[in-house]
């Protein structure tokens, strides 16, 4: 049976929303692509007419889940109050709502170590994905340079993802509140007091 290409870009879209949300709910590796398809009502057979390999598949979720992270972090910098977006951005993510919700946040949080140990022609492509959310946040880091403020997304959003895996790890919900709530302090202060 042939499908209209509006169909088959349907599935596509829901094939890549729902493998964006698993793998970072349970990991890549973790995930195969019958899980996937089966979320999705679809069967596994179908998959390859949407892409040609895992690996396609997992370098698209990435990028998309990058991609809704980036709009979502400038999104709540933009509604901010003027000169404040930076800080409602640390605050959104080292939120507990964050916290408890992997398969809608961070995925360097979520993923980092999984994505490291994929092979550097994936790594290669992933990349491209983070530098175009580190581009959408710049203009909210403070510096005089573009090297400055480069240097300080990297630096900040790396190691909040790094608080982020490390409170995903405390079973005690006031432990990882406590940990959140000292990671904000640090960071509100680091990054954005003058």
């Amino acid at each position: 049976m042939r499908y209209s290409p509006e169909h088959k870009a349907r599935n596509h879209e829901k094939i890549l929303s729902m493998a964006a949300r698993t793998f970072r709910e349970r990991g890549g590796d973790s995930s195969g692509i019958g899980t996937v398809m089966k979320k999705v009502g679809l069967g596994k057979g179908g998959f390859y007419r949407h892409f040609e390999s895992k690996d396609d598949l997992f370098v698209e979720a990435v990028g998309r889940a990058f991609d809704e992270m980036g709009r979502g972090m400038v999104e709540v910098a933009k509604s901010a109050p003027e000169g404040q977006g930076l800080r409602v951005m640390i605050e959104r993510y080292l939120s507990t709502p964050h916290a408890n919700s992997p398969g809608i946040g961070c995925v360097i949080a979520a993923l980092g170590p999984e994505l490291a140990r994929k092979p550097l022609s994936v790594r290669k492509r992933i990349e491209r994905s983070i530098e175009a959310y580190r581009e959408r946040l710049l203009p909210f880091m403070p510096g005089q340079t573009r090297e400055v403020r480069l240097a300080k997304v990297q630096l900040l959003f790396a190691s909040m993802a790094g608080v982020l895996t490390t409170v995903r790890v405390a079973s005690s919900p006031e432990r990882r509140e406590q940990m959140l709530a000292e990671a904000r302090k640090f960071f509100l202060k680091s990054f954005t007091e003058r």
